[in-house]
């Protein structure tokens, strides 16, 4: 189903980004919420479209993926553009995307937790565009639910199944944030601590012992230096991001980097705040 909130323009979208940048802590004792970004954006007159609604609108939509760049070119929803949300230039792509192709303009990136999506409609609402929708069940889902819909390395996705790494594989790399925390503050210098938020989703707060590096997705060449480094000098590559759900992408980088010895802060640094610091 479509979810509409009231569409006023508003010119707090600035407070709107500022709050979505930062991490939100919340205790590991709060319920479960799917979508908690849609209550917080409802004031910003944020429209969300979930999977099925979208499948139902895809040939009339102009779809906007605004994750960076390497998780856009290793899978993205069919005919999607790609504009990053934190591209210096995104207000002008985003109105020539409107004038050449026309709304609703439908904007996602990885959904559920992370708020780009939201974040991004509510700039295209603000810029004057007709119709910004955000569509928050994220990339994830949608293959799983439309592989012909998806496109792995230009490739549809049901076509190159074997070459999409299983949940099994992911999850063997992931270390809860209690080891994941010990083997970043105590290990020795074969460790590697890389932080890939990007510069909005960051605090001057170190967690791991100042001994994190940041090499933010959007700087590829950055983070190749790191992970070759680490690769040839068989160091092991202690990874994190906000939520848990970008290093899912960045794994086919770094397998094909020939990167053996790397693992994920499960969940991201915002279940780090959850199971360790709110204690």
């Amino acid at each position: 189903m479509t979810v509409r909130f009231a569409r006023p323009r508003v010119a707090l979208v600035a407070l709107c980004l500022s709050l979505a940048g930062a991490p939100i802590v919340v205790s590991a004792q709060q319920p479960f919420v799917e979508f908690p970004g849609r209550p917080l954006y409802e004031r910003f007159g944020v429209e969300a479209v979930d999977l099925f609604d979208l499948r139902g609108q895809l040939s009339g939509s102009t779809v906007v993926d605004v994750r960076p760049r390497l998780e856009y070119d290793i899978l993205h929803i069919e005919d999607a553009h790609h504009v990053d949300i934190d591209s210096e230039d995104f207000d002008r792509q985003i109105r020539a995307l409107e004038e050449e192709h026309g709304s609703p303009l439908v904007f996602y990136c990885n959904g559920r937790q992370s708020y780009a999506g939201y974040r991004a409609a509510a700039r295209a609402d603000e810029l004057g565009v007709a119709s910004a929708q955000a569509y928050d069940a994220g990339m994830q889902d949608w293959v799983e639910r439309y592989p012909g819909l998806a496109r792995f390395r230009g490739e549809p996705a049901n076509e190159v199944e074997d070459e999409l790494i299983s949940d099994e594989d992911f999850e063997a790399r992931l270390l809860a944030a209690d080891e994941f925390s010990r083997q970043a503050r105590h290990g020795d210098d074969d460790v590697v601590v890389v932080d890939i938020r990007s510069g909005g989703e960051r605090d001057e707060i170190s967690l791991f012992g100042g001994r994190e590096v940041g090499a933010p997705l959007s700087d590829i060449s950055a983070l190749d230096r790191i992970v070759e480094e680490a690769r040839d000098n068989e160091q092991t590559l202690l990874i994190f991001d906000q939520y848990g759900q970008q290093v899912r992408w960045l794994q086919y980088h770094l397998e094909e980097l020939g990167m053996d010895n790397y693992y994920f802060l499960e969940g991201g640094l915002q279940r780090f705040y959850d199971e360790v610091m709110a204690r």
